[in-house]
């Protein structure tokens, strides 16, 4: 997902925080389409713990990517739906989710995602959810890149 990106910006685009507490940074700009509420979007992620362990990626998922319209809360996670709009296609963007905004219905298929595939890493997702949900600075790390939207 990070093939041919540069370094980091430099701290020109400060990191930006939503009213309900998710914050995100675009680490690349992208060129193309811009992400907005009812747009179909697809994205490759790579999923998080607030302490940088890495639970799981679409890469490793077959580099299939997550599809969703952005706004259904049937189709992505709410903190992703709201740090999702205004990216643009092409670009990579840093998300940090609250667990009030994350994984709240399950990380079981066929629940807002994107989901985690595999036991291990569902697992590290539900302990997340329901033992450190309340831990001070514990939250969800998704960085995505928007590779189409309609």
């Amino acid at each position: 997902m990070y093939e041919n990106s540069p370094a980091r910006p430099d701290s020109s685009e400060p990191v930006k925080m939503l009213p309900s507490g998710v914050t995100y940074e675009d680490l690349r700009p992208g060129t193309g389409d811009v992400v907005s509420e009812g747009k179909r979007v697809n994205i490759q992620w790579v999923l998080k713990r607030s302490n940088g362990y890495y639970v799981d990626s679409s890469e490793r998922n077959d580099g299939i990517p997550f599809i969703f319209t952005v706004g259904d809360p049937k189709g992505a996670i709410e903190g992703l739906n709201e740090g999702i709009l205004g990216i643009r296609v092409g670009g990579i963007r840093r998300i940090i989710i609250p667990p009030e905004l994350s994984y709240v219905e399950g990380v079981e298929d066929g629940k807002p995602g994107p989901v985690p595939e595999g036991f291990g890493p569902k697992q590290r997702m539900r302990r997340v959810m329901t033992l450190l949900k309340d831990v001070p600075g514990e939250s969800i790390l998704l960085d995505v890149k928007a590779t189409r939207v309609q």
